[in-house]
């Protein structure tokens, strides 16, 4: 059977520098991180006291008391994302076969902020205190279940956990779904809530995560010699997926076509990057082989850039490896100072930052880097935008336990076969 096409066509964000994909946007151009100390809870004590907050959502404004109350924050945030992304795709779902439509979400933590809440009650006042919502709110699947009830989608529903690749990996295997004719559309979405006391503390054990305190939108710092961690944050985002034909039919505006992706592992380490950078070269270079695509094709890479220098190290590395000197021509970004590191729904900001870049022909900066790593010496387009023509983007995803993910997009070429 032919392979069908798959393409974009709506977009909904939820993240600590703007909700909605324009306020998101004016903040990445413009360098405005959403980074700021922790208000949800007193980390006066803790080691690290900086987080990516969503301030400004207020459940009410996408669901009814009833849906609230049963919903973790993580869900709340992926509900609220696909709402949008589905407003903005134009999409008449009344006259849409249910079946046809699918929900694919991913999360690493799911509902643990009530799990955490929850687990204190149980302590200090026992069994009968427990909220009788707490498993459904918990269920890592509540959100894509929330999310085909709200809407009436009866197809192929599932949650994806695979840590920081959550997020693409839903991506990829949505595009599966669809090019191999079990959905006509679907909706990728992610959700994350982990700025609490216990779960945002687990974080800190790591050693991971950034101390800057005194100025928190510097706290991430990607590829410079100053780094000295992540930052934790929280959000949610969503894609409408559509088989080509049916948004030609429709008249659809398109983002951008998922070209191919590829999905690995370093087999390495549970926490250690694997500094060879080898199996994440691998992973670039079978990314752009099941596209059909030459490295020479890629105008811009949108890069984990963690903060975590081995991580940047080995991500420079891998596209050094697999790009050659053409890695040096190429604008290599990280959003993570901007929007901190949110787990599962980054990747899926950086595919939504992807796209605007080339809607509007703008690479928005990866601030904070005035002193790169000696072996950090590519063009990270630092601290402003640049004015750039954008055909072709690479996206990255690299996880905890050697986890590794890449997609590749491309604006749409009517009628040009990927």
């Amino acid at each position: 059977m032919e392979k069908r096409r798959v393409v974009i066509t709506g977009m909904g964000v939820v993240a600590p520098n703007g909700i909605g994909i324009d306020n998101f946007w004016d903040s990445l151009v413009h360098g405005r991180s959403g980074l700021r100390r922790i208000t949800r809870f007193d980390a006066s004590s803790y080691p690290c006291k900086v987080a990516g907050e969503v301030t400004d959502f207020d459940p009410k404004d996408y669901m009814d008391p009833k849906t609230e109350k049963r919903l973790a924050r993580f869900a709340q945030f992926a509900l609220a994302a696909s709402q949008m992304a589905v407003e903005d795709s134009e999409i008449d779902f009344s006259q849409e076969d249910p079946y046809a439509v699918g929900v694919y979400i991913g999360t690493a933590m799911g509902g643990e902020d009530v799990n955490e809440i929850q687990h204190s009650i149980f302590l200090e006042k026992g069994l009968k205190r427990i909220s009788p919502f707490t498993v459904v709110s918990c269920s890592t699947h509540s959100a894509s279940a929330i999310i085909s009830c709200y809407f009436n989608f009866k197809g192929t529903n599932t949650t994806i956990a695979s840590g920081c690749n959550s997020g693409l990996d839903t991506t990829f295997l949505a595009f599966n779904s669809i090019r191999l004719g079990d959905a006509d559309i679907m909706i990728v979405g992610t959700g994350e809530a982990p700025i609490t006391p216990y779960i945002y503390g687990t974080f800190c054990a790591t050693g991971f995560h950034s101390r800057e305190v005194r100025e928190p939108h510097r706290a991430v710092k990607p590829y410079d010699i100053n780094a000295d961690g992540m930052v934790l944050a929280e959000g949610g985002a969503t894609l409408v997926m559509e088989e080509l034909n049916h948004a030609l039919g429709r008249d659809a505006k398109i983002y951008g076509e998922i070209l191919g992706y590829s999905s690995l592992n370093e087999a390495h380490d549970l926490i250690e990057v694997d500094t060879n950078s080898e199996t994440m070269a691998f992973n670039f270079t079978r990314a752009l082989h099941t596209a059909g695509i030459d490295i020479k094709e890629i105008d811009h890479i949108s890069a984990h850039g963690n903060g975590l220098l081995s991580y940047d190290i080995s991500e420079t590395q891998a596209i050094k490896q697999v790009f050659g000197e053409l890695a040096y021509d190429i604008p290599v970004t990280s959003i993570k100072p901007i929007t901190g590191h949110s787990i599962a729904p980054t990747s899926v900001w950086q595919t939504i930052a992807s796209l605007l870049a080339m809607k509007y022909g703008i690479i928005a900066p990866t601030i904070n880097l005035n002193n790169p790593s000696l072996e950090c010496d590519l063009n990270y387009v630092p601290n402003h935008y640049v004015k750039r023509d954008i055909g072709t983007v690479l996206i990255n995803a690299h996880g905890f336990g050697g986890r590794l993910t890449a997609l590749v997009v491309r604006k749409f070429l009517d009628g040009v076969s990927p």
